[in-house]
């Protein structure tokens, strides 16, 4: 998809470089998941096929190209020895002796790899605004320009329905897309955090609303924000908070690509702006829904959950 903007700049060149490198490290990492998860469960067989299937995706991914030679090489390297690593453990079993010797060698190289790959795609590399600046910048208060939004907030705290009817009122009279995206984002939000006190189709009216902004394919500092609160709240809600829900990453990603085209689109026109470049960055390098981590009584997106929406409301 990010083919679709044709250029020989080298910042978009880079760019597409790091969104399919990350995109590649997500999915066998996914995969590693997926293994962890049914190593236990399964038989023998249903692990085999498992494994076969991932050695195919392996395959299919040799075939992404990469303008930087030193990353193409690395993960040239890194799928062909992930394939022996699932070639082994499905043919002689996780717990073998050559399985074991053959890890050691594999982890060495992931080390190896991801150290050159973080110190590649570093944020640093690409820009130079600090956090200050950054969060300066993203600040919503800055397209804010309605003389009714104080009505709105004033009018949340004592009457929430008709508060957002007024909002909703607001963001249809705005013809700046960007002041748009702050009242459509502040709309969800409050469809959120409020659902429970709102009606039973208040969730799924967020969730619409979120991929609406993604779908409108017009650039916006807040395209990141709409895509992951969309996978957030799609997943919390819809597909599960377990360790065993599903996690529907592939369709996360569809989505996360088609947000990161419109912005790459408009680098390729913009290509001082580093506010657009960070976008871009934040958009590739996020990490997927993992199943473990920290928090131990389900999925990770619970803590991502609640880092983003657990806030004054």
């Amino acid at each position: 998809m990010l083919d679709e903007v044709k250029s020989n700049s080298k910042l978009v060149i880079r760019l597409k470089d790091c969104y399919r490198a990350f995109h590649i490290n997500n999915i066998i990492a996914e995969q590693k998941e997926m293994i962890n998860l049914t190593i236990d469960d399964s038989s023998d067989e249903e692990l085999k096929i498992l494994l076969g299937d991932y050695i195919k995706v392996c395959d299919s991914l040799k075939k992404i190209h990469f303008k930087n030679d030193t990353l193409n090489t690395y993960i040239s390297d890194f799928l062909v020895l992930t394939k022996q690593s699932y070639s082994i453990s499905r043919n002689k079993g996780f717990n073998s002796p050559d399985f074991k010797k053959d890890f050691e060698k594999y982890k060495a190289f992931s080390d190896k790899y991801m150290n050159y790959f973080y110190s590649t795609f570093a944020t640093h590399n690409f820009i130079s605004i600090n956090e200050e600046m950054y969060w300066k910048t993203i600040d919503k208060n800055n397209h804010i320009k309605s003389a009714d939004y104080e009505k709105y907030k004033k009018l949340k705290t004592t009457n929430l329905k008709d508060a957002l009817v007024l909002l909703e009122k607001i963001s249809k009279h705005t013809t700046d897309f960007q002041e748009y995206y702050v009242y459509k984002i502040e709309l969800a939000d409050q469809y959120v955090r409020n659902a429970e006190r709102l009606d039973e189709n208040s969730i799924n009216k967020a969730i619409e609303i979120y991929k609406s902004i993604i779908d409108q394919k017009k650039y916006s500092i807040y395209l990141f924000e709409a895509w992951l609160k969309w996978r957030i709240v799609s997943q919390q809600f819809v597909h599960g908070i377990s360790k065993t829900s599903d996690i529907p990453n592939h369709t996360y990603d569809k989505v996360r690509e088609q947000a990161a085209l419109t912005v790459l689109d408009y680098i390729n026109t913009h290509s001082n702006d580093e506010m657009a470049i960070n976008e871009f960055l934040l958009l590739s390098t996020h990490d997927v829904v993992k199943r473990f981590g920290d928090y131990p009584y389900g999925n990770q997106n619970t803590v991502e959950y609640h880092e983003t929406f657990d806030e004054e409301k």
